[in-house]
């Protein structure tokens, strides 16, 4: 049980958020769905906390965007909005970004629920991104746990990092001093800590629609198929350009202090055109690549593995269904 009295705070908006983070800096906690929060709470591991700052209701946070190329103005969208309502500009967007515009940007709300992310129409194309958020806890845990807190726990076995790191992400962060964009990939310095100061909240994060065709999945290994804590995961993003990889981003959960790229592997995929062999050279590189340790889930040896595993068997399987356009993977 929480030991002491908190008191809790209602902010109106960001900026009341902001004023009150500031006011009480190192001692107050931004609140959402609390999944995690008021386990730590409970366990004593938060025991400076004395105002939690109850962040659910703001609207801002909530925000679902598509910046178009080559304009300042995002198109703002409801997570749940049918998908029809943007795949008639794919094209045209893609076209764009051939000329050299930029490609589509996402921006996704903090407060976003791990749900809302799984089904969203929106989403679908984002496979490891679905797959990540589908992944986490029960059904319960996932209608009141979001993106931020998964963010802002920074746990080196937390679901929605590999996907976002294989998604080139940008969280952004925000206070009274200004607004800060970071790679998601640098958010966690170790377990349980980030880059985010006290006083700063983080707002949403931001990646990019492809304009080639792309693959991406999530697989996550644990000691049982729901409500498991991630022994090892992983997640591949990947573009192709006649039949070959073009941009590669590999990313592992539960392996190191924090969620790691795979550079070495991303090296000897780039360029190349995706085959069996070449997935299982991926998979040793992985398994050497990572930084595991042993604990009550499974031994370092084990982690090394299974990192091999499910690395080599992501490869294979953009091997096997190739890439497609965002449009017709989400139809």
């Amino acid at each position: 049980m929480i030991a002491k009295k908190i008191e809790v705070l209602i902010p109106a908006d960001i900026d009341d958020c902001l004023s009150s983070l500031a006011k009480y800096s190192g001692d107050c906690a931004p609140l959402a769905g609390g999944t995690d929060l008021v386990v730590l709470l409970k366990t004593g591991m938060r025991k400076h906390i004395k105002y939690l700052l109850d962040i659910s209701s703001i609207s801002d946070l909530k925000v679902f965007t598509i910046t178009l190329p080559g304009t300042a103005s995002p198109t703002r969208l409801g997570i749940d909005s049918q998908a029809d309502v943007i795949f008639e500009k794919l094209k045209e967007w893609r076209e764009l970004a051939k000329e050299g515009n930029g490609a589509p940007k996402v921006t996704l709300g903090s407060t976003h629920t791990h749900s809302a992310i799984a089904t969203s129409p929106l989403l679908k194309g984002f496979e490891c991104l679905i797959r990540g958020a589908s992944s986490i806890g029960s059904p319960q845990i996932r209608n009141m746990g979001t993106i931020g807190g998964n963010l802002a726990n920074a746990s080196p076995a937390a679901d929605l990092y590999p996907p976002l790191i294989a998604l080139g992400a940008t969280a952004t962060l925000v206070s009274h001093r200004g607004v800060r964009e970071i790679a998601v990939e640098d958010l966690p310095r170790g377990p349980g800590s980030t880059l985010l100061e006290p006083y700063e909240i983080l707002t949403s994060v931001t990646f990019e629609i492809p304009s080639l065709p792309f693959y991406s999945s999530y697989i996550k290994i644990g000691l049982r198929n729901s409500l498991a804590i991630s022994v090892a995961s992983a997640a591949v993003f990947a573009t192709f350009d006649g039949g070959k990889f073009k941009t590669v981003r590999v990313a592992c959960g539960a392996v190191a202090p924090t969620p790691i790229r795979m550079r070495e592997v991303e090296n000897l995929l780039i360029g190349q055109s995706p085959s069996r062999q070449l997935a299982r050279e991926a998979g040793e590189i992985a398994s050497k690549e990572c930084d595991p340790i042993s604990d009550i889930r499974a031994t370092r040896t084990y982690r090394r593995h299974v990192t091999s595993v499910i690395v080599s068997r992501l490869i294979e399987d953009a091997a096997e269904r190739g890439g497609r356009f965002f449009g017709e993977q989400a139809q």
